[in-house]
Parts: structure tokens; C-alpha cells; sequence
């Protein structure tokens, strides 16, 4: 049986002082969207023209650009608040988690957009108008798609780590999906290398059915094995029983 108190007891200094430095950043940042877009008027991070070199500074912006920098700072915000907290409890609906997962990424693709759409109005942005279609497909696909798979091939292989930590435990895997990017892995980036997150169900031994959530991570600073792969469990519920094999017995 997971022990989650001694799980819960082993949360370093450390780490509560990340978690609070990340509360307090979204605070901030929400704060003072808000005051941009109430006031029409604030600060913007803008790639400005030195006499030798280009340098980011915070330029003064009002009206229409300080409203688009205001949502920068309030999506990107909401984005970090809504990129923590604890896995989602079975009894959650799928459309619930659903909508947690579009708004937490659309905040981030607001952001995102407001940061480029900012650039663009103080004449700062790229010019990409000349570049053929084909092209810029082909350099984002790089970009992005390599990356992709490296990280695929990875997790593929921590997913087999899941596999054994089960198997030592005497438990028969049912299904185990990939949770790429997941809110409830991201406060476990501190202290440890590549934290995976899985969503993973699976018979025990007396043949009840489990669901729970984990991340596969190494620990190069506190591991004397030299980043052995290690899996911890956050959340494990017992959901069902699998059926019991149907015995024919013939009249003697």
C-alpha cells in the first residue's frame, strides 16, 4: 500500500519557498494586468535599438497597447496558476477536466499571442510577410517536431519503469497513458531531472481495480545511484474489482 502521509511529510524547504515564489509571481502578474487594462496605461518588455546591440527594456505604453499588454500579464498569470495543484479526484467529470486543460492552455496561447501582437504594434516584431508558406511550415515543424519526439521516445521509456514498479508490487497493468506537461507534475520540478507524469490503472493482487497518478523522475543531487529512475505515486483509487473467471462444475 503507498504511504501518501510519509509522501506529503517529505516536502523540503526548498521546494514550499519555489511554491510560494510561484504563488506570488501569478499574483503579481494577474495584479497588475488587471491595473494595465483598468488604467490604460503600464509597462511592456520591448526588444529596443541600442547604439551597438539590441537590449529588452520596459517601454511606457497607454490605450489599445496597454489593454493588450494587460492581458499578457493577466493570461500568462492565470496560466501559472492553473500550471499546479494536486491530481483531479475520480469522481470529476470528464468535461471538467476538459475545460481545467482548454483554459490553461488557451491562457498560455493568449499570452503568447498578445506578446507577438505587442511587438507588432510598437514596431518592434519580425517580418516573416516574405517568407513563402511552405517555408515557415518547414521551420516550425523542425523546431517543434523534433523535440516532440524526443520526448515521446523518453517517455515511452519511463512508461516501462511503470511497468516494473507494478510488477514488484504484484500488480497487473491495465492501461497507462502519458500525461505530457501535467499541472499536477510541474511542483516536482524542483530537485529532480525530468519528471514524467502517467495516468495509469491496474489490477493489485486480490484483483481490485486501481487508478491513481505518477511521475517517473531521476535525482542526480540526492541519488547515490546516479539518476536511477525512480517512480512516485500521487493519487491511487480503488474503482472496481475485475470479474472473477466463471468455474464449470459438472454434476457428478
Amino acid at each position: 500500500m503507498i504511504d501518501f502521509q510519509r509522501i506529503r511529510r517529505e516536502r523540503s524547504g526548498k521546494r514550499i519557498i519555489f511554491e510560494l515564489s510561484g504563488n506570488i509571481l501569478q499574483l503579481l502578474l494577474m495584479g497588475y494586468g488587471l491595473k494595465c487594462m483598468i488604467t490604460l496605461h503600464g509597462h511592456l518588455p520591448a526588444s529596443v535599438q541600442g547604439e551597438i546591440y539590441r537590449h529588452y527594456s520596459l517601454l511606457p505604453v497607454t490605450g489599445t497597447l496597454a489593454v493588450v499588454a494587460g492581458l499578457l500579464y493577466f493570461a500568462f498569470g492565470l496560466f501559472i496558476f492553473l500550471s499546479d495543484g494536486s491530481p483531479p479526484r475520480e469522481d470529476f467529470g470528464w468535461m471538467r477536466r476538459l475545460g481545467r486543460g482548454l483554459l490553461r492552455w488557451g491562457s498560455l496561447a493568449l499570452a503568447i499571442y498578445c506578446f507577438f501582437q505587442a511587438q507588432e504594434m510598437t514596431g518592434q516584431g519580425i517580418d516573416l510577410a516574405g517568407l513563402p508558406v511552405r517555408f515557415l511550415f518547414m521551420l516550425i515543424g523542425s523546431i517543434v517536431g523534433f523535440p516532440l519526439l524526443l520526448l515521446w521516445l523518453a517517455a515511452m521509456f519511463d512508461r516501462e519503469q511503470v511497468k516494473k514498479d507494478l510488477r514488484m508490487r504484484k500488480c497487473r497493468p491495465l492501461h497507462i497513458w502519458w500525461r505530457p506537461a501535467a499541472y499536477w507534475v510541474c511542483r516536482f520540478w524542483f530537485g529532480r531531472w525530468t519528471p514524467t507524469g502517467f495516468r495509469v490503472v491496474y489490477a493489485d493482487s486480490a484483483g481490485f481495480v486501481h487508478k491513481g497518478y505518477c511521475f517517473v523522475y531521476r535525482s542526480f543531487q540526492t541519488d547515490p545511484n546516479w539518476g536511477r529512475l525512480r517512480v512516485t505515486w500521487l493519487a491511487d483509487t480503488v474503482t472496481g474489482q475485475l470479474p472473477l473467471p466463471e468455474v464449470w462444475v459438472r454434476d457428478a
